[in-house]
């Protein structure tokens, strides 16, 4: 087996771990936590803290753009969280794939006798 295809199978491997340490150790944040300055908070201690010490009739109108504002940043840090977790296989299909498919193609158009030099050469 070629040493190409055999670090495509460890990099598939250690991609595999990757995704499945970085799943564990984000999932349990993943469904409203969101980062306001710089740390992390649910999006109801969001809301507390950006409506809590209002009183009267502007109440109901900070909580619902609060909860807007809250729900899409919600959004923006569960997509940094999936780019985080899926990154190294977005670089293994953007990357290796592309790369490896042109070499691929490069081997065929020298012809037969290139590659059975080079498997010669190898030996």
């Amino acid at each position: 087996m070629s040493s190409a295809f055999r670090l495509s199978r460890y990099f598939v491997v250690l991609s595999a771990v990757w995704v499945l340490a970085m799943t564990g150790r984000l999932y349990p944040q993943f469904k409203d936590t969101l980062r306001d300055d710089g740390r992390l908070v649910t999006l109801e201690a969001y809301i507390d803290d950006s409506c809590g010490q209002r009183i009267g009739p502007g109440v109901a109108s900070c909580i619902d753009e609060a909860r807007a504002t809250g729900r899409r940043l919600v959004a923006r840090e569960q997509g940094k969280s999936v780019l985080l977790i899926e990154a190294p296989l977005l670089a293994y299909l953007l990357i290796y794939v592309p790369v490896r498919l042109a070499l691929d193609r490069l081997v065929r158009r020298r012809g037969p006798a290139a590659a059975a030099h080079g498997r010669a050469a190898s030996e």
